[in-house]
């Protein structure tokens, strides 16, 4: 970080790539440059979004850059207004506004085969085809969880608020009144429509008063750029109000200035040359330094320091001042409810087991740490939500069904090492017998909420989840965002196009990359177009492009079964907005966001081997009359075994991979203890650290001879 002396120039009006397909920065490189620049503070202003605030609240702090959280939202006419907080209250109006901005832009429900119409048409099924029906409509490539159930709303319209929407929630908001190209003062002036200006401002300064209420200048080194700020000046001093210098940035460097420009070309679904009269055309909206921004408005100097003196007032903490709860968090009575289960539930599994004293000794353990960690109500909660998919399941499944008698989910991961878990219905694993570590999901030193992922059969999930808004209610529980980033042939695809390269050598590029190593890209490139095509200026063009989108957040879509309850309105701490699925929607977090902000994230995973499972449970009551009770099937049966050491294995869940029949054959698995090692084996951490191979190597030797002592 370079060492300066700071001028008193906040940057106020700042788009990072949650701006989607807009913005070219990620917040991390915008907190890491505003540092680098010397800036005390970095407003984050996204298009009608909060997704990128936490992101960059959580790079910043610790560069020494604070964070302002606000929003350029979007009027009903297609202007903007920016919006900045102020206060808690600013923020719960800000989430609010936000919220109601994106409330009505999804249609009617359509069946899949209705909003897959392209596709049936062409006669086609595949994702390719349906990807290419997709880029042609100039929209983002669905989701398979979009798409779960057949039942979808499109997007039938952008996010955009009421002028009078806005009049309601203005309380602890300060308003700037927009971006010198589609400001919704700016633009009127611009066009000459001094006098509708002139009464929007004065809208404007009543609902938010002389305070909260500034006219935004900016310089974009466009023609009549002098004479518009003039002319905003002016405008402001009639009112009695003062203007604001901002930068409008959406990158944090000039490097990242042709990526934007290629952004702009892939969200108008068209190319670089076809869109010109849509981009930039020059670098002034590129983070600067606020030396270099003072002499940028050397004619409006007082625009220059308010933005200085407004940023201390803009005091809101989005990683301090949310105030989440959890439901149960502060249940006063949640420690004794959660002995009193276990005690009961112990009494009944270990009756008359020599294990009985071990156990007793593990939930003693246990509760003191839960005690400790104040975790009594996490866990109650998880338990409900399990009886609430047990209800679920019930009516789903039919209480004469051979598969009733199943447990409707079961958990997975580490917290099947918790005899709590097991004890309230979380797992079905007994830890004691299993000689399980508890460490990795429970211990004193926890920091963050454990995280307990919870597997359901896919047509009880799609039951459970509008069961849950209807338990908790819609304003508080919302499915948890996932925003799908560019990766390499996603970039090469997108950018390709907005180059305006042949489709076919665009296909080609894309199909021919690997699909995670994008230093390897202008290789795959070249070896899929040819050398000498390579080197020409657009598919180099392509490369840097496609380096500099790689990670970058695409589009938005929803986490697999992540979910958000709250004892408050979750609305209230981030926005939501409807998905695609009827019937459900999201915060503007993804998980990571949601783990920084202190939210209790609720793992619902539809796991299709489940409902494969149980569907072969009701095959064999139809065909042979048994039911079959999962619970008693041996786990070491020699003829398993023998098909599993042949790699006979597809269709078998965790092990039906390549990589994992390839392993099979070499390690030989005999017992589930073995399928443990197996499955946890061929995973990325292992293999780049070389153990895989001493691990085979051993096997052999103890299949060789059976007194062979492992060196660990």
């Amino acid at each position: 970080m370079r060492t300066c002396v700071r001028v008193s120039y906040v940057e106020l009006h700042c788009h990072s790539a949650f701006s989607l397909l807009d913005g070219a920065s990620h917040p991390v490189e915008l907190a890491a440059a505003a540092a680098e620049q010397g800036h005390a503070a970095l407003a984050i202003t996204d298009h009608d979004s909060l997704g990128g605030v936490m992101e960059l609240a959580q790079a910043a702090g610790p560069l020494g850059v604070r964070t302002i959280t606000g929003a350029e939202v979007t009027l009903t006419n297609g202007s903007h207004l920016t919006l900045l907080c102020e206060d808690r209250t600013g923020y719960r109006n800000l989430c609010r506004l936000i919220t109601l901005a994106h409330s009505q832009t999804r249609g009617e429900v359509l069946e899949r085969s209705a909003v897959n119409g392209d596709v049936d048409r062409a006669g086609g099924d595949g994702e390719d085809l349906r990807a290419q029906c997709e880029a042609r409509r100039g929209r983002a490539k669905p989701s398979g969880e979009d798409f779960a159930g057949g039942r979808t709303r499109p997007l039938v319209r952008p996010a955009q608020v009421t002028l009078e929407q806005i009049e309601r929630h203005a309380e602890g908001l300060v308003c700037l009144s927009g971006c010198a190209e589609r400001g919704a003062i700016a633009q009127r002036v611009a066009g000459g429509r001094h006098v509708e200006a002139a009464v929007l401002a004065r809208r404007l300064l009543a609902a938010f008063g002389s305070d909260r209420f500034r006219v935004e200048l900016q310089r974009p080194f466009a023609r009549h750029d002098r004479r518009r700020n003039r002319a905003l000046a002016s405008l402001a001093e009639r009112l009695g109000v003062t203007t604001v210098a901002t930068g409008n940035v959406h990158a944090h460097d000039r490097s990242r200035v042709p990526l934007q420009d290629a952004l702009v070309a892939v969200r108008l679904g068209t190319t670089l040359d076809e869109s010109e009269a849509r981009r930039r055309g020059n670098g002034s909206h590129v983070l600067a330094p606020p030396e270099a921004m003072v002499e940028r408005f050397s004619d409006h100097p007082e625009a220059v320091h308010e933005s200085g003196r407004l940023a201390e007032r803009l005091s809101f903490d989005v990683t301090r001042d949310l105030g989440y709860r959890y439901p149960g968090s502060e249940d006063g009575t949640a420690d004794r409810r959660l002995v009193e289960i276990c005690r009961a539930e112990i009494g009944r599994r270990y009756a008359g087991r020599r294990s009985r004293e071990q156990a007793e000794r593990r939930l003693e353990e246990e509760l003191a740490i839960i005690r400790s960690l104040g975790l009594a109500g996490f866990f109650l909660l998880h338990r409900d939500m399990l009886e609430l998919a047990r209800e679920v399941a019930c009516q789903v499944r039919g209480r004469d069904a051979a598969r009733s008698v199943l447990p409707p989910g079961r958990g997975r991961g580490s917290s099947v090492s918790s005899i709590v878990c097991y004890l309230t219905g979380l797992s079905h694993v007994d830890p004691i017998e299993k000689g399980l570590f508890l460490g990795r999901f429970l211990n004193e030193e926890l920091t963050a909420l454990p995280d307990i992922d919870l597997d359901f059969p896919r047509d009880i999930r799609e039951e459970l989840i509008p069961r849950v808004h209807r338990r908790f209610g819609r304003d508080r529980s919302a499915l948890v965002a996932a925003y799908s980033t560019y990766r390499v042939r996603g970039a090469i695809r997108d950018l390709g196009k907005a180059l305006g390269l042949p489709p076919g050598e665009v296909e080609r590029a894309a199909r021919a990359a690997d699909p995670w190593e994008i230093g390897r890209a202008a290789r795959d490139i070249a070896q899929a177009v040819g050398e000498h095509r390579a080197i020409s200026p657009r598919c180099r063009a392509l490369v840097r492009l496609a380096e500099d989108a790689y990670g970058l957040p695409r589009h938005a879509s929803q986490h697999p079964g992540g979910m958000v309850v709250s004892t408050e309105p979750l609305v209230d701490m981030c926005p939501i907005q409807p998905a695609a699925m009827d019937g459900r929607q999201v915060v503007q977090w993804d998980k990571d966001s949601c783990a920084d902000a202190g939210f209790l994230k609720i793992d619902l995973l539809g796991l299709g081997m489940l409902s494969a499972v149980e569907d072969c449970v009701s095959r064999v009551a139809r065909a042979r009359g048994e039911r079959i009770d999962l619970s008693r099937i041996p786990l070491d049966d020699p003829d398993v075994y023998a098909e599993i050491q042949a790699a006979e294995t597809m269709g078998v869940f965790q092990i039906e991979s390549r990589a994992q029949m390839q392993m099979l054959v070499r390690t030989r698995p005999e017992t589930l203890d073995d399928l443990t090692v197996q499955v946890a084996l061929v995973r990325p951490g292992p293999i780049q650290g070389g153990a895989v191979h001493p691990y085979i190597e051993r096997r052999k030797a103890l299949r060789a001879d059976p007194d062979y002592e492992v060196p660990y």
